[in-house]
């Protein structure tokens, strides 16, 4: 929106916003362009102008990511001193703020209530008593295989978080390991992997909403349900194959 900086607060109106949107288009994405128009439109409110703006974005660009299963994550991971934060990430559906604000009260027998976050910014980390949505709030129940792994973690207090490793830590040695098998992906994408597993094993919309804390299932579909290449690579020869026998 830097177009806009030099204009009256009063001259904003929806031809020099649409401008500022085409321009900024060829170097952000279509996410950072809305938060742009939503903060100009914050900006106006807070002087008591209301402009009804009426605009077009630019069309969202496909992501084609090929993430390796997770059985290879896992294998990855397994018997490393970042398993259980990965683990909670596959497994539970976590974004990474999740995971750094669990406590250790957080969990009751089997069930792990996720209603915290520790979000690092600007070089120091801020925990907040809610997550990033209101639906992201949840219970899940979890394998006594992580629940092991969380018991196995000492700790003194109640309050003390389960994965007490620095945010800059944990991405470091993860990337170091990704790096050592030839996977290309970044800790976000656990969560991506854990909606594809979802999508792979037929879970229905609703449920698989609630597991990951998401608002919408538009999201939960068009940003992190993907298809892995083995899967789909059988479903391409199945279909190849039933149509081969049609055109015999």
């Amino acid at each position: 929106m830097q177009s806009l900086m030099h204009l009256d607060i009063h001259e904003v109106n929806s031809f020099n916003v649409q401008q500022a949107i085409s321009e900024d288009a060829a170097k952000v994405g279509v996410k950072t362009i809305k938060e742009g128009v939503h903060l100009v439109c914050a900006a106006l409110k807070l002087y008591d102008i209301r402009p009804v703006l009426s605009v077009t974005y630019p069309a969202r660009k496909p992501k084609l990511k090929e993430l390796p299963t997770a059985e290879q994550v896992m294998n990855m991971v397994r018997g490393t001193d970042i398993e259980l934060p990965c683990l909670l990430a596959i497994w539970l559906s976590l974004r990474m703020s999740e995971v750094r604000g669990l406590q250790f009260r957080d969990l009751k027998g089997n069930v792990l209530t996720v209603c915290r976050s520790n979000i690092y910014f600007d070089g120091s980390n801020n925990v907040r008593d809610m997550n990033k949505t209101f639906k992201s709030a949840r219970r899940l129940t979890i394998p006594d295989y992580i629940k092991s792994l969380i018991e196995a973690d000492p700790h003194e207090k109640d309050d003390d978080f389960i994965v007490q490793m620095e945010y800059q830590t944990l991405r470091s040695k993860f990337y170091k390991l990704l790096a050592v098998y030839g996977y290309h992906m970044t800790f976000h994408d656990l969560r991506h992997l854990s909606a594809s597993v979802m999508l792979m094993l037929n879970i229905p919309d609703k449920y698989a909403m609630e597991r990951g804390g998401w608002s919408t299932s538009s999201t939960l579909k068009s940003v992190y349900q993907y298809t892995f290449s083995d899967e789909r690579k059988k479903v391409d020869e199945y279909f190849n194959s039933r149509l081969d026998d049609i055109d015999k």
